[in-house]
Order: C-alpha cells, then structure tokens, then sequence
C-alpha cells in the first residue's frame, strides 16, 4: 500500500487522468442500472432495444476509432478528440434525461435511445486518446500500477454515483424526480465538475510530440488496414482478441446484470445496488493491488489468471441457486475485472511505441466495444430460444458468457518476445 502512495504515482498529469475515469463513472453506473430498467422494465421495451445503441455506436466505432487515434498521433491534437468527445457524451446524456422526460410518451422512449448512443459514442471515442495518454505521462515501469490506480478511482466514481443517487431512488430526494431517470441529473452535474481537471491540464501539458507516421489508406479503410499491422506487431493482435473476447463476457454480464437479478431472483433495486457495490469495490481492490503485481510479475501471467478467475465467478453466478451464494459470487467477479483491466492496458502500453499510441488504443477501444454488438446479440438470441423455460434462459444466457471469457485465455497462451 505504502508504494502506491509514491510521489511519482501523483503528479498533476496522473491526478487529472485518474480524476477523468472517476468523473465518467457517475454517469455510467447509473445510466446501465436505472436506464436500463427505465426502457425494459417500466417503459415494457424488450432488451434488444436497449441493446441498440451500443451496437450502432459501436459499428461507428469500427469505421472511426483507430483512425481517430492515429489523426491524433499524426497531428498531435489527441486532447481535441479528448475533448470534443466528452463534450458529446455530456451533452447527449442531458438531452436523453430531457426526452425520456418531457417528450411524449409515443416517441419519449426512441429518442431517448438515440441521444443514449450519441453518449455511447462520445463515451467511447474519448477513452482512445484518455488510454493513449498513458505512454505520455508516466515510464513502462509503472504502467500496470497506473492503470490501476485510475481504474480504482473508476470504481470509486461508480461507488460514489450510487451512494449519490440512493436519496432519489428511496424517494427522500425528489428535486430531480421519482422514475428511474432522475438519478441521471446529479450523475451528470459531478462527471461535468470532475472532468474539468483534465480538460484543463492535458490541454497544456501531455502531447508535445507528433508522430512521423503517415495514414497510407482513406480513413473508411484505416480501420481494417490497422488491424492488418497489428499482426507484425509482437502479440497485438492475440491480445486484442483476449481482450474481445473478456469483454464480450464482463461488459455483457454487466449490462444485464439488474435485469438478471430481477428476473432470477425478483431482487429489489436496494439489492441490485449492493451487488453492484459489491462488484465495483472488488474492482477497485483487484485494479490497485493486482495492477501493481503485474508490474512486479507480469502483465500476461496476471492477467491470464484474472480471465481464469472472471470465467468460474461468472459461471458460478449462473448455476447459483442460493441467493447468499451471489454476494461473494459478484465480489470475486469484480477483483477479476480489476485485475484483468489493469493488466490489459498494462500489457498493451508495453507491447507498443509511444508514436503510435493513439493508433493500437483505438484498436482497444474497439476490441472492447466490439463486445457491445456479439455480446448483447447472443445474450437476446439465447434469452428468445429459450424463452420458454423463464427465468432459466437468463442462467444460460449468463453462463454462455462464462464460457466466452474463458476461451479469452487461448490466444494469451502465445508468447511474445519483446516490450517496446
């Protein structure tokens, strides 16, 4: 504990970063736990609905995000895409609270959804230079200990956005609203506050350097032609598989996750929220303690087994039939996604030079959001060809996604030979 309390771990650029993922995670916890239900539960949309926008906004991504990244090693203007993303995401989350209430109630739903992939979208696009950033504000030494340090203080955001919101949901607090759209407000105001440090800061002081490398192929193509090279770079490209496969598992599971829970177990959202505190406070713990073991062991070999253990805890959630089992269930789920994350990011920052940063964290990006269309696909078909044995169709759903993550462990079983 004493070494993350270093001097070099705190300096101004890393607070500002750290303080970012914080400051997003307000609105993100309570956007997938209370929006979603808004749409399926109270507004009777069908899941695939709400699906729909990460699957748009990440089809979008597809054709935009290493591009993205590389304009930003290309031209050094990583922290206009910072920016101007956040910017989108902000803005996007308040019209979506505007139409989910105010509009009528024919269209309220479907206008909301669109202005809820437009935050998607902004959401995603601005962690390919916030990712990027990493090679430019701290050495390689300290890459797997940074990484998860900055996902603690996410899961910290996430914790802090649900005690925050809890007055609303118990209705003591009623300025913003009763529905399952109020919590959104105060989220939104703290990721507007708490984003002002990096907006600040890394407009000044993070990209000083322009890479040399120029774009060969119209941005359309720039994505495919991206992902070519990354199989000439040592262990790109296996790790970018692992790492789709992961978060096809987690970010679906995730998604669900309230939704699971009401549907299993008819838990109330009081309960749904202590999972969820559960979950994120192992996140934390898993991102700052196991982020600085890889360091130390390894970035692979730490996260090889953070995937080994993400699998077992999901399929364990699947196959539980005492509710009491579920709490250390999601806490051992929550120490894997934080050290898988921190390891990731880690372990990609060492894989790849500084000047093409921008160009393989956008491939990141991807790898990770690509998970918004396969994963929620599958997770709808299965709940639709199984429908007739409810609830039990949401436990196989669930543990076809402890099997994905576990098949994430395969390519991670080829070595690479060098860190740049």
């Amino acid at each position: 504990m004493r070494a993350l309390l270093r001097k070099e771990l705190w300096t101004r650029e890393l607070v500002a970063w750290y303080l970012y993922d914080f400051a997003n995670s307000f609105v993100y916890i309570n956007a997938t736990l209370y929006f979603s239900q808004w749409v399926v539960v109270d507004q009777g949309f069908t899941d695939f609905w709400f699906s729909l926008p990460f699957i748009l906004a990440t089809v979008i991504l597809i054709l935009t995000s290493s591009y993205v990244g590389s304009f930003g090693d290309r031209t050094g203007r990583h922290f206009h895409i910072f920016f101007g993303a956040s910017m989108l995401a902000i803005v996007s989350m308040l019209f979506m609270f505007l139409a989910g209430r105010f509009l009528p109630s024919g269209i309220q739903v479907i206008v909301a959804l669109i202005f809820f992939g437009l935050y998607q979208l902004g959401y995603l696009l601005a962690f390919v230079p916030y990712n990027a950033f990493i090679k430019h504000i701290t050495v390689s030494e300290r890459y797997g200990t940074v990484s998860g340090i900055g996902l603690g203080w996410s899961q910290l955001g996430n914790i802090c956005g649900l005690l925050v919101t809890l007055p609303i949901i118990h209705k003591t607090v009623v300025l913003f609203g009763t529905d399952r759209l109020a919590p959104l407000v105060p989220a939104l105001v703290a990721f507007a506050l708490f984003s002002i440090p990096s907006f600040i800061i890394f407009r000044k002081k993070v990209f000083i350097q322009q890479s040399t490398l120029q774009l060969s192929v119209p941005w359309w193509r720039s994505f495919w032609a991206h992902l070519r090279e990354s199989r000439n770079r040592s262990g790109v490209f296996p790790f970018l598989l692992a790492y789709y496969l992961f978060s096809d598992a987690i970010l679906t599971l995730s998604l669900y996750s309230a939704i699971y829970l009401e549907r299993v177990f008819h838990a109330p959202d009081e309960t749904k929220v202590v999972m969820s505190l559960l979950t994120l406070g192992g996140f934390g713990i898993g991102a700052f303690i196991l982020g600085a073991i890889a360091d130390a062991r390894g970035h692979r070999r730490v996260l090889v087994i953070s995937l080994a253990v993400n699998a077992f805890s999901i399929l364990g959630i699947a196959f539980a039939s005492d509710f009491r089992t579920l709490y250390p269930l999601f806490v051992l789920f929550g120490i894997s996604i934080g050290g898988g994350y921190a390891s990731l990011r880690g372990y990609l920052a060492s894989l790849i030079s500084t000047e093409e940063s921008g160009k393989y964290f956008g491939l990141y990006t991807f790898a990770e959001r690509f998970a918004s269309v396969i994963g929620p696909a599958v997770w709808g078909i299965v709940i639709i060809l199984f429908g007739a044995i409810a609830p039990t169709n949401y436990r196989i759903a669930a543990a076809v996604m402890g099997v994905i993550a576990l098949f994430g462990i395969i390519p991670l079983l080829q070595r690479r030979t060098k860190t740049v």
